[in-house]
């Protein structure tokens, strides 16, 4: 790809401004991560903010290249740590239903102005851009076993996923539903060093992802039971729109309502599972994704 070409798809603010501590320009860290990855016929699939998403060949099979563009300054070691924890996390895990990772994750840089590395490419769309499918009970039952199933990968390492999302959820083409970018994910075991508060994404964040809260296992059980009621009804359980800080109380002091208020042919075992994952006190939820499955899999839906 030519710079040029390159200049106009990255969309990352002034296309001359340089990032890191080695002030590599983004065309110069595109370069040397082609280079150090193998890939080639690489054209853009997700431009801008700080991870830059391509696809590309590999042995003349598609694959996706990432590039975490770091920023100078204290933030950087942060973004670098974030960025090898995502990897380690995908390399440690055998799931169809989490994304592969086909690389290390490679610093750009003598003091990293970058981190690359290849994951599997998935066909489909994400949920997000899946607006028409019609959400049946037996979609909606099949979204939250498979995600179940790869958050259980996540959760057996004691690892929440935190930002369980529909850009973050992949439908393929074969109807499977797979986890991507973990890259918020927190070990339980390592929070000094991962750091606890992390935002998420409006509409799809639990009560403890509010400033002061601490997200766990339940808290992805949260996020999988919102992405389920949005799903079966069109609407969110805890209406996110308007100021930031009524949003948050509204997570901490509002219980969801029950599905079938919205949706009264809901199958029964689907709704309860849908609104014990919404209960605002993580006590009455799942305690985490392999509770749900047990559930889900001796469910009249499970069993069929």
């Amino acid at each position: 790809m030519r710079r040029s070409r390159l200049r106009q798809h990255l969309i990352y603010g002034e296309v001359d401004k340089r990032v890191g501590k080695q002030e590599m320009t983004p065309d110069e860290i595109y370069e040397e991560a082609v280079a150090a990855t193998g890939v080639t016929d690489v054209t853009p699939l997700r431009p801008g903010g700080q991870k830059l998403v391509f696809r590309g060949l590999l042995a003349g099979n598609p694959v996706v290249l990432k590039i975490v563009l770091l920023d100078p300054g204290p933030v950087a070691q942060n973004a670098l740590i974030r960025a090898h924890r995502e990897v380690e996390l995908l390399a440690a895990v055998d799931s169809p239903h989490l994304v592969s990772v086909l690389s290390d994750a490679i610093d750009i840089g003598d003091e990293p102005s970058a981190v690359v590395w290849l994951e599997e490419h998935l066909d489909g769309n994400d949920l997000a851009l899946r607006n028409s499918m019609e959400w049946t009970d037996v979609n909606v039952f099949r979204l939250m076993h498979d995600l179940a199933l790869g958050l259980a990968q996540c959760h057996g390492l004691a690892v929440v996923h935190r930002d369980l999302s529909p850009g973050n959820v992949r439908h393929t083409a074969e109807g499977r539903f797979v986890i991507m970018d973990p890259g918020f994910a927190r070990h339980l075991d390592q929070t000094a060093l991962t750091g606890i508060h992390q935002p998420g994404t409006s509409g799809f964040r639990s009560p403890e992802h509010v400033p002061g809260g601490s997200p766990t296992a339940a808290s992805d059980v949260f996020g999988l039971g919102i992405l389920a009621f949005f799903c079966r009804t069109g609407q969110f359980p805890i209406d996110p729109d308007g100021d930031p800080a009524a949003y948050d109380f509204r997570l901490r002091s509002q219980q969801a309502p029950a599905v079938r208020a919205l949706k009264p042919d809901v199958d029964g075992e689907l709704a309860q599972a849908i609104d014990r994952c919404l209960q605002r006190q993580p006590a009455r939820r799942f305690f985490d994704a392999n509770e749900l499955l047990t559930y889900l899999d001796q469910t009249a839906l499970g069993r069929a």
